[in-house]
């Protein structure tokens, strides 16, 4: 048996997950992320504000929304603003990585 075939690979980390900036672009239409590990990745506000549940997505939503404010809420997430005055979506630092690279 070889040592390698039976080992764990090694657990993905949290840390991988970090941001190291986030940049609103495109009239804040777009959310450009830069990853801690080099990786960067790019969402769409709109993309963004259809990650929420349903329930933290107020009536009066607009399909075209811009980005006007990111505010860091824990170590580990941001709380985004939209122009249309939502602003209750808790992003977190793995979610905002699976939503800019996938």
């Amino acid at each position: 048996m070889a040592g390698d075939e039976n080992q764990e690979p090694e657990p993905w980390s949290i840390e991988r997950t970090w941001p190291s900036e986030l940049r609103v672009q495109n009239n804040g239409h777009v959310l450009k992320v830069t990853f801690q590990d080099g990786v960067v990745g790019s969402v769409s506000s709109q993309c963004l504000r259809d990650a929420l549940p349903r329930a933290a997505r107020p009536p009066w939503a607009r399909s075209a929304v811009a980005i006007v404010a990111i505010e860091q809420i824990k170590a580990d997430a941001v709380r985004i603003g939209f122009d249309d005055g939502h602003d209750t979506g808790v992003y977190t630092w793995r979610l905002l990585r699976s939503l800019t690279t996938h």
